[in-house]
């Protein structure tokens, strides 16, 4: 028993081995290693996406807003450029559920609102009026105009057609229209010049020409082609509005009253149209022509008298010429007389659009050459005979 006790405390009083030490040395210093490789891991797993989200953001174009969840892009051989589809809310949201107090314009086919889009650019949004074109049509109308880029055609922004709505977004064009120029200036003296209306003539020429010539698959005809949808910038640089929006007209009426003159223009509908029923490119250029007579003379295409009498533009023209009265013919607002050439060379171009046999009318193409000083077909010698040529009158009946 003694024996056994005294070696029992012999081993316990050996000192501790030193490997012992070194274990748990190691052991700490694994847990060590293990805790900074979690640690770092888990870095990285967190600023990863960070990385990531921060190089998606620097491929978004500055400035651009952003693109809703029913947004369409698309895409045209004529321009590069994005376009958009835009919900209703956002549409309520920028004219305030379009309230009274954003409205610019009010016609015979749209409310026309004003609006701030896409940061802080001014827009125009035109709430079209009788429009029951299904969606898939809408679309394929509107995606066609949305390609059209041209110096003298409003540019087109974007659409919207949720339920009974259908709007179009256009560029915001701000200096008013052709017409309030024209017809509603209560100055003695107007701002428009006789060059300044021979520029305008020129770019309207070029905006048409470009609708009838250089559109595909087919031309396009405006239809309703007036001094109310000719807008002018501060510049006075024409822009042609409204293109196209005949399309989007409610089909029934249009084929339940095959001729019935569209609202707001009478005084502008070519002849053949009462017995047709057809608009076409010539009946657009008939239009130019009435408008040529309104800038030239300041006149509406219908003049009410004192005794209420309807008098046509046209008529009123054609009788001045044949009588050679071209004093009585120039706006008396002009601040300046213009050339008896010039005037001469937009009186036989203005009767040339207006003439009742459709094949003698000339395209649109044809009126930009005529409209060059240097064009053979307005010299003095060619003018002067056409205007004793006695064109016959439309019957104001007619067109009541």
């Amino acid at each position: 028993m003694y024996l056994n006790v005294t070696a029992i405390i012999q081993r316990l009083s050996k000192p501790i081995p030193f490997f012992g030490i070194k274990l748990w040395i190691a052991i700490l210093t694994c847990i060590v290693l293990f805790v900074l490789i979690c640690i770092t891991t888990l870095c990285i797993i967190i600023t990863r996406p960070r990385r990531h989200c921060k190089a998606r953001k620097s491929l978004k174009p500055m400035g651009m807003r952003s693109i809703p969840e029913k947004q369409v892009i698309f895409s045209t051989s004529r321009t590069t450029k994005p376009s958009y589809q835009f919900r209703l809310i956002e549409i309520q949201a920028v004219t305030n559920d379009f309230a009274d107090e954003n409205v610019v314009a009010c016609g015979d086919y749209a409310i026309v609102y004003h609006a701030i889009m896409f940061g802080n650019t001014r827009v125009a949004i035109k709430r079209l009026l009788s429009c029951r074109t299904k969606a898939k049509e809408f679309t394929g109308e509107v995606e066609v105009l949305l390609g059209l880029r041209h110096k003298n055609l409003v540019k087109l922004l974007g659409y919207c057609f949720e339920g009974n709505y259908r709007i179009i977004v256009e560029e915001y064009v701000n200096n008013g229209n052709l017409g309030q120029w024209l017809h509603d200036c209560i100055s003695e003296v107007s701002p428009l010049t006789w060059s300044i209306r021979m520029n305008i003539v020129l770019g309207i020429a070029k905006g048409l020409a470009y609708l009838h010539e250089d559109t595909e698959p087919a031309a396009i005809i405006h239809q309703h082609l007036k001094p109310s949808s000719i807008l002018l910038d501060k510049q006075w640089t024409p822009k042609i509005s409204d293109f196209g929006i005949a399309n989007f007209l409610d089909s029934d009426e249009r084929s339940n009253h095959p001729i019935t003159p569209p609202p707001g223009m009478s005084g502008y509908l070519a002849p053949e149209y009462l017995s047709t029923g057809i608009l076409d490119e010539k009946s657009d250029v008939y239009n130019f022509g009435i408008l040529i007579m309104e800038i030239v003379s300041g006149k509406p295409s219908i003049e009410y008298t004192s005794t209420e009498n309807e008098e046509y533009l046209i008529d009123w023209m054609k009788s001045m010429v044949a009588s050679q009265q071209y004093d009585q013919i120039v706006d008396p607002k002009l601040p300046e007389r213009p050339s008896m050439k010039e005037l001469k060379i937009f009186l036989l171009i203005a009767l040339r659009c207006v003439d009742p046999d459709v094949n003698n009318r000339p395209k649109m193409g044809e009126v930009i050459h005529m409209l060059q000083p240097r064009d053979l077909l307005l010299s003095d010698v060619n003018v002067i005979p056409l205007f004793h040529h006695n064109f016959k009158s439309i019957n104001k009946n007619e067109c009541a």
